[in-house]
């Protein structure tokens, strides 16, 4: 049922990115007005500390209450996980339009990063909105919804990125405060549409075994919770899943049997071992590509490319491109190959257009690199797609919830981590960051490729 329902999630994903780029953009100039040092090496290093200390509060300070949300929206509603998030976004966030109009310190903006950090953040918010996208796709649609998602939140960030900058141009007087102002209306936008018009099932009323009523086997893990608590609860319940089993048990072969009584046993089942490898390889894969893309800004504005602000521009446009040319790739090549394919084919894509990054001296190159890692995004959605398969549906938001905690926790690692490699390097071969990430993401394969070594003993045949 459940699985039928559209939820169209993809209208607070828009909103919520669009808001978010017109926020980057008035904190940027901001910024850059309130360091307005003797010289650009004191106004640089003024903005890299203020960031420095604005990127690891966003980033630490949501974990623990992304757990909490999640267990809440597993529990009642995603409306929780995805709703508290952007309420915090737009009561953190309009802080920027008051440090504007009082001439507040800079250092108050601080404030909005724990703020926002406190009420879940970006962490929690696309947990719940990879929950939601889980609970309201079929199986076999799954990859596709995630991705399109995944499109909807790069095609939002290109649009208010170039809009942000028209506007700010447009209103330079007002010194970023409009740019604030339409910041918090498209905020409370999305709000009022995850509370009042998004479409989000309702736990109570999810009917028992609707793996099958979506047409597919459940998983074998979902068997042996559901006898269990079955069997803590009526007799007519407990009968009715045994003959569920006992089905699903004679259409299996003797393999499929063996399984489940080895999980009767208490053994682990192969789901857990695919879903460490499934981890295992999104952080890796996670870490090559935000330590490398991360390094990318920098490298540009100095020689050889040595790019001014046009060229940065079209750069960043041509990396929002990634996001629609991975969703064609997913749609079109999902019906020919499994998923496992698809995220090792975005990995060899990344890991290429990496390794050319690394040689890049002329424009030119650089896009053909840009152009390499067409299928860049695929990955990460995929193995999410994946991740849900194998979970319960009252799991979703716990699961997917340490998923994106670990990977925002490796996020801030990496990109901690491979622009100190950058400052180190940078006067004898700036592009050792970009070999780095193009090896860490061919290594991310083989996590991937016992996955599906994994998968091929079991019943899993996505992998």
């Amino acid at each position: 049922m459940c699985g039928q329902l559209p939820s169209f999630v993809e209208i607070v994903v828009a909103f919520h990115q669009v808001a978010g780029a017109f926020y980057d953009t008035a904190l940027l100039m901001v910024t850059q007005e309130r360091c307005n040092a003797t010289s650009q090496v004191k106004q640089q290093a003024c903005i890299s500390r203020f960031y420095m200390y604005n990127h690891l509060l966003l980033g630490i300070t949501p974990l623990l209450f992304t757990c909490i949300l999640a267990r809440l929206g597993d529990q009642k509603s995603r409306r929780i996980t995805i709703g508290v998030p952007l309420l915090g976004y737009l009561v953190a966030r309009s802080l920027l339009f008051w440090v504007i109009l009082f001439h507040l310190p800079l250092e108050a903006m601080l404030g909005t990063a724990l703020l926002t950090g406190l009420s879940g953040g970006f962490t929690s918010f696309w947990t719940g909105v990879m929950a939601l996208a889980s609970d309201t796709s079929s199986v076999e649609k799954r990859s596709i919804s995630f991705i399109r998602i995944e499109m909807t939140f790069g095609l939002a960030g290109m649009i208010g990125s170039v809009a942000s900058g028209h506007i700010f141009i447009h209103f330079s007087h007002a010194q970023g405060s409009v740019l604030a102002g339409c910041s918090c209306i498209f905020y409370a936008v999305s709000l009022l549409y995850c509370m009042l018009a998004l479409q989000v099932p309702s736990k109570q009323t999810q009917p028992l075994g609707s793996e099958q009523v979506q047409g597919r086997a459940p998983l074998e893990s979902d068997r042996l919770l559901d006898g269990v608590g079955q069997r803590q609860g009526s007799e007519v319940a407990t009968e009715q899943q045994s003959r569920t089993i006992n089905t699903s048990q004679s259409e299996t072969s003797g393999t499929g049997t063996a399984k489940t009584e080895c999980e009767l046993n208490g053994q682990a089942p192969t789901s857990n071992v695919v879903m460490v490898l499934l981890f295992i390889a999104g952080i890796f894969y996670d870490l090559s590509v935000t330590g490398g893309v991360d390094v990318i800004p920098m490298f540009v504005l100095k020689d050889p490319l040595n790019w001014n602000a046009v060229q940065v521009g079209y750069g960043n446009a041509a990396g929002y491109t990634i996001f629609l040319t991975s969703f064609l790739g997913v749609k079109v090549l999902s019906r020919y190959f499994k998923d496992s394919s698809l995220i090792v084919m975005g990995m060899v894509s990344f890991s290429t257009g990496m390794l050319i990054m690394a040689f890049v001296k002329w424009t030119f190159l650089f896009y053909i690199a840009r152009a390499v890692m067409m299928f860049a995004l695929i990955p990460l959605p995929t193995i999410r797609s994946l991740i849900s398969k194998q979970t319960r549906s009252t799991s979703y938001g716990k699961v997917l919830g340490r998923l994106q905690i670990l990977l925002t926790l490796i996020g801030v690692i990496a990109s901690t981590s491979f622009l100190k490699i950058y400052t180190s390097t940078e006067d004898w071969y700036p592009s050792l960051c970009f070999c780095l990430s193009s090896v860490i993401s061919c290594l991310t394969i083989i996590p991937i490729t016992l996955g599906c070594q994994q998968g091929a003993d079991s019943e899993y045949a996505d992998l």
